[in-house]
């Protein structure tokens, strides 16, 4: 009897679509909550939301000011929502390095009594055993020019870290031999070209038509020293959020390039 063979249509949405999602939803999140924390009065605790029906439990030790409730909750909001925005970013590597994989072997020979989850486990497996710069390493490997992302991953894990478990506080487990934690966060940069550097564009800024626009990401560098508070605005988040879902959506369009039929 001979071979059965199965063709597997591969739809490059699924390597966008975890990035991209994963900042539009942290995004949303960190501006709706961002904006109600300015327009909530923090001096004092929230009303008890129970019904009446049960039994009202209060807790001690939360007597906080304003501004010490305000960075409270958006610590916990922003270690959330990069814990989230981290993860979208891996699983669209995660399913580039699945695509490539996957193509690079060709073809895959199936036990009869197998499934489809059982001929591609071995491909998500590996995928999920690399740590990030791994990952990106053996992703860029096929293509060209390479993404810089380490650095701004590692940075993020680093501030979700630093939100998570000293409450946004900076302290030397964050910090290097410097006495220094050092964030580099990704941001969409869209500029002109002018006397051979480089000009931002700003909201009401003139341009001349038939100038040449440039996008690119790069990396907004900060420092903070042991004690000081991980300030991070819901703009600085938005930028980053943006920059992720730019991320994907690219690793998308370079993979299409890279499989396109010669």
């Amino acid at each position: 009897m001979a071979d059965q063979q199965i063709v597997l249509n591969i739809n490059l949405d699924g390597v966008a679509v975890p990035a991209t999602s994963a900042a539009a939803v942290c995004k949303e999140i960190v501006d709706l909550y961002f904006a109600a924390l300015d327009k909530t009065d923090l001096s004092k605790k929230p009303e008890d939301q129970s019904d009446g029906k049960s039994m009202k439990v209060g807790f001690s030790g939360l007597d906080l000011t304003a501004n010490e409730r305000r960075a409270v909750h958006q610590s916990w909001i922003l270690a959330r929502a990069f814990q989230d925005l981290m993860r979208g970013v891996r699983r669209s590597l995660e399913e580039a390095y699945f695509v490539l994989e996957l193509t690079r072997v060709g073809k895959v020979r199936a036990a009869t009594d197998g499934t489809l989850d059982d001929v591609l486990r071995p491909f998500r497996k590996a995928a999920n055993d690399l740590n990030f710069p791994n990952l990106l390493a053996a992703v860029n490997a096929h293509l060209d020019p390479h993404f810089e992302f380490t650095d701004a991953y590692q940075s993020m894990q680093t501030a979700r870290n630093c939100l998570e478990h000293r409450n946004g506080i900076v302290g030397k487990t964050d910090a290097g031999d410097d006495g220094k934690l050092v964030l580099q966060f990704p941001r969409i940069k869209v500029y002109v070209e002018r006397d051979g550097g480089e000009v931002e564009i700003f909201p009401g800024m003139h341009v001349e038509a038939g100038t040449i626009i440039m996008v690119k990401t790069e990396l907004r560098r900060r420092e903070y020293t042991i004690g000081q508070p991980l300030i991070i605005s819901a703009v600085d988040f938005d930028e980053i959020a943006i920059a992720c879902s730019q991320f994907g959506a690219a690793l998308a369009q370079k993979l299409s390039v890279k499989l396109a039929p010669k």
